[in-house]
């Protein structure tokens, strides 16, 4: 005797439910849900009521709808079938959602049209009953008897209350409308998504088009990514905002997780358009590193900016008796140091902010080419007549300008003098500042040629004054140390006592030499 039925496998829906035992409530209720969005069309204003309702020992949940109903309710019996055209723009998959709820149920019913299917027991025994109705219904019903304690209402209640409604869709829970969120931002990115391919019989998640939008985050509520208005995952970032995908965001089975590196890719793509709204202390977060070395070189350039601002440099070990991150400081730089920085971060400093060595260099050339190059003396200014010697008259004219420039060469001979190694004898000369900013105040060469910047009023106007004796001290301590750096600043304190001494015990002579400076 031979029997014959239709298809190969049977689905033990005790064992379905085990599947699905573990998963919270709110997310097999939520599958009721995104099967109504699903079925609204963009054409007409969809209405979707949730009710749940305790009981004693069990909780009464209906869903409703308006959309465009079941044409066979047959098919709900069965698991992974679906008419669906499948499309990244639907958030159901493959027909699981509705009997992953049903499977945990202690009976339900489902009306669409002219039919209505019950799911029930009978002896102990699941049965399921379908009849005709004499009147359609418009849109779809889903009732269910969940086996849950009354408390959970407070927790179905929190989730729900965070949907965010599309535009055109009334959404209401225990009659009570979720209101519609301001959308602050929308972006459009390049996202990875999920696709049923009907031909390999295979998902795939391909990169489509869509728009992100970034939605100010309530009261007391985690920064989520959702999935076309259902909360899918917690984000983890600083901000106020959650990341409503418009497409399908590609999950784990269970659908309360997203794939592994998701995440990263909305910080990528969301990183530009927030980052003007970050202060230096939220742009310094670990996320914004790991986002930033994969965002275009001048949204990478602008995060370094707001972290630590615009004069900076990398620092770099000592190097003998040379430390540039010293020499830099002295230069007004703020020095990072990239061992403490996180890897992103590490990877942007490196790629676009120099050395302390680099920058040091820099300014040493500049200061070098400029007093090598626009050096002149008093005398050659006066013989050119130009606008060099404009700017001597403007600091009292060529005398003055003469025996100031002469008393700071005798001065700092007294500082190198009393050195511990002989030294080349001090010369001096002018320079003058072309761009504006008047940066240069002095330079010491090598060879120990003091060069004065001619726009440095403190050098002409009072040429002992503390301002003028301090720059000459410091410009004499290189005649030992042409780096800054802690033997530096040792010898300036040395010949600080220096100067002390010189001024104290040597002032007649001073004052005999140089009577017009005193």
């Amino acid at each position: 005797m031979k029997t014959q039925s239709q298809g190969w496998l049977a689905i033990s829906t005790e064992g379905f439910a085990a599947m699905n035992a573990a998963r919270p409530p709110e997310h097999l209720v939520k599958e009721l849900v995104q099967n109504a969005l699903d079925s609204l069309t963009e054409q007409e204003a969809g209405q979707i009521e949730l009710r749940y309702e305790p009981r004693a020992d069990h909780v009464l949940v209906s869903c409703t709808d308006n959309g465009s109903g079941i044409e066979e309710l047959a098919d709900l019996r069965v698991v992974y079938l679906t008419h669906k055209i499948d499309s990244h723009l639907k958030r159901g998959r493959f027909g699981r959602g509705f009997k992953e709820a049903l499977c945990i149920a202690e009976q339900a019913r489902v009306i669409s049209g002219h039919q209505q299917l019950e799911f029930l027991r009978d002896r102990g025994e699941r049965i399921s009953r379908q009849s005709s109705l004499p009147a359609p219904v418009n849109g779809t019903q889903v009732h269910m008897q969940m086996p849950w304690p009354a408390e959970i209402s407070t927790q179905l209640d929190d989730y729900f209350s965070r949907f965010l409604v599309s535009a055109g869709v009334e959404l209401k829970i225990n009659g009570r409308p979720i209101p519609p969120r301001q959308i602050r931002h929308v972006i459009s990115a390049n996202l990875s998504t999920e696709v049923y391919d009907p031909t390999s019989q295979s998902w795939k998640k391909p990169c489509r088009r869509t728009t992100i939008h970034l939605v100010p985050t309530a009261e007391h509520e985690q920064p989520t990514i959702y999935e076309m208005g259902i909360p899918v995952a917690a984000l983890d970032w600083s901000l106020a905002y959650h990341c409503d995908i418009q497409q399908r965001v590609p999950m784990n089975p269970n659908r309360d997780a997203v794939a592994s590196g998701y995440p990263a890719k909305l910080h990528v793509a969301c990183l530009p358009t927030l980052l003007e709204e970050m202060d230096a202390s939220t742009v310094k977060d670990d996320w914004v590193g790991t986002a930033g070395r994969r965002c275009a070189t001048e949204v990478q350039q602008q995060i370094l900016a707001r972290a630590f601002g615009d004069n900076i440099a990398r620092s770099v070990p000592r190097m003998g008796a040379r430390h540039f991150d010293e020499d830099a400081r002295d230069l007004g730089i703020q020095v990072v140091n990239t061992a403490q920085a996180s890897g992103g971060f590490r990877e942007m400093l490196k790629l676009h902010v120099p050395s302390a060595q680099e920058v040091v260099r820099r300014d040493e050339r500049r200061k070098a080419e400029q007093a090598g190059d626009d050096g002149f003396s008093v005398q050659s200014a006066v013989h050119a007549a130009d606008e060099r010697l404009q700017l001597i008259e403007q600091q009292g004219g060529v005398a003055r300008v003469q025996r100031c420039l002469d008393f700071a060469i005798w001065f700092c001979q007294q500082l190198v003098d009393h050195g511990p190694v002989r030294q080349q004898r001090v010369r001096g000369q002018l320079t003058r500042n072309h761009d504006g900013s008047r940066s240069l105040y002095a330079h010491w060469s090598a060879t120990n040629v003091l060069t004065l910047a001619i726009d440095q009023p403190c050098f002409w106007l009072e040429p002992l004054g503390a301002e003028s004796l301090k720059i000459l001290i410091h410009e004499a301590a290189h005649a030992m140390n042409m780096h800054h750096g802690y033997e530096f600043r040792v010898e300036v304190e040395r010949l600080a006592g220096v100067a002390a001494h010189v001024m104290f015990q040597r002032c007649a002579e001073i004052r005999a030499e140089f009577p017009e400076l005193c």
